[in-house]
């Protein structure tokens, strides 16, 4: 070793610098101007950088909850060719639902109150159980949080699932178009009955008229029932088994056709 990189030895090793946004690191071992081996004073993290990296407060530390105040990037890369990788925009997409106040409020109120487990808050884990995933590799599918487990609130590995586009609006409901009477059901002035629609595979299908609230709200709730079986059936191939079992025995939930009685 030249005197000189042995006098930036001596100079820099064991020094601690300031970084914009990543707390305090050390020098651990100085190669060269271009390769110093730092590590970061809370995580832990241990990476490479070069010395105008570090005198500028640039170098990153992948460990640190940076996204969101939750996410921890880690090691995997977030794009390629400077496309951002699928994993990673679910993944900052499931973070920002739950963590972020402005998105909260101009978002569906489903997400408010809604978490990510400790393992999906890390960016390797998720990418890796993203590629694991049935219809992780299907265009159009989406990350689902509740077909498994009904009203959950936590993106966790164990009742996430990928589902086609149809099968996630399928179980969706309108609450602010709900109007005076319970899901599906008007009151059709023409015969004074009540008239129940559900849609079907994108377009309005009449089931019938009935004298009563009870009688509409309990045709809306088995045709509704009857369908999602239908559309469950026809991806029974394709869909990770366990959103199958979920989808036979799915139903229209009691609040959902509260005014039943009312």
């Amino acid at each position: 070793m030249n005197g000189f990189k042995q006098i930036n030895k001596d100079l820099y090793e064991g020094l601690t610098f300031d970084t914009k946004f990543n707390g305090k690191l050390e020098i651990v071992e100085y190669i060269s101007n271009k390769n110093v081996v730092v590590k970061f004073v809370d995580t832990g993290y241990v990476t490479q950088t070069a010395l105008s990296e570090i005198q500028r407060g640039s170098v990153k530390d992948r460990l640190r909850a940076s996204v969101f105040g939750v996410g921890i990037i880690g090691e995997e890369p977030s794009c390629i060719d400077g496309k951002e990788l699928r994993e990673y925009v679910l993944w900052t997409g499931v973070l920002e639902r739950c963590y972020c106040p402005r998105a909260q409020s101009t978002n569906s109120k489903a997400y408010i109150g809604c978490s990510v487990s400790d393992n999906f808050r890390y960016y390797p884990y998720f990418k890796e159980w993203c590629e694991k995933q049935v219809g992780f590799d299907q265009d159009g599918w989406q990350l689902d949080k509740d077909i498994l487990v009904k009203g959950n609130k936590i993106y966790s590995e164990d009742v996430c699932v990928f589902v086609p586009h149809r099968i996630n609006s399928l179980l969706l409901t309108n609450e602010s178009k709900r109007g005076e009477y319970p899901i599906g059901v008007t009151f059709d002035k023409r015969n004074s009955k009540f008239r129940v629609c559900i849609n079907k595979y994108g377009k309005n299908s009449h089931v019938g008229h009935y004298r009563t609230i009870g009688e509409a709200s309990l045709a809306y709730k088995d045709a509704k029932e009857m369908y999602v079986k239908e559309v469950a059936t026809s991806y029974r191939d394709q869909i990770d088994p366990r959103v199958y079992k979920a989808l036979m025995v799915w139903e229209v939930e009691e609040e959902q056709q509260s005014l039943l009685t009312n």
